[in-house]
């Protein structure tokens, strides 16, 4: 994982510090080898799938908005890299339904009146990292680090679910 952060650091350049990686709970457990049970590779390139998510549904500064989208972009390019590079392609396919499921439900709830379940909210933050749960890749321990972050999170700041 420290190559990984080092590699993301090296590729961003003097604009690394708009993905926070250093501060990011997700990046620190799997860090821990001790965490992953099957396949680094799927549990990176995921990690950085469900990063690249959650990073785009933050609404940046004007001054950033670019920047903002090529680091999304590009993190969203290492996952494709990573589970291609590896023929991954079940995981790829699971991925590519979820972030359609995803996209589909977060629309509808730009359009609707009615805030999501906090069972809900887990699913569409977090649904890739779920998915290495229920699927083996990882230890149920990732779960008590969605927990934290959902949590400390403030569900109004999601465009989503806040559309002023």
């Amino acid at each position: 994982m420290n190559a990984l952060r080092k590699e993301l650091e090296s590729d961003l350049g003097p604009n690394s510090w708009i993905l926070d990686i250093h501060n990011d709970p997700f990046f620190d457990f799997f860090s821990e080898e001790v965490h992953i049970l099957n396949s680094p590779h799927v549990n990176q390139a995921v990690l950085l799938f469900n990063t690249a998510l959650n990073f785009l549904d933050r609404v940046p500064e004007d001054a950033d908005r670019e920047l903002h989208v090529l680091a999304g972009d590009y993190l969203f390019s290492k996952f494709y890299m990573m589970l291609s590079r590896h023929e991954e392609y079940e995981v790829l396919h699971d991925m590519m339904e979820m972030s359609k499921s995803l996209n589909s439900r977060k629309s509808e709830l730009v359009m609707g009146k009615v805030k999501p379940r906090p069972q809900e909210m887990e699913w569409l933050l977090y649904g890739p990292m779920l998915y290495l749960i229920s699927n083996g890749y990882v230890d149920s321990r990732l779960g008590e680090v969605i927990e934290a972050s959902m949590n400390n999170l403030d569900i109004t700041s999601l465009p989503y679910i806040n559309q002023k």
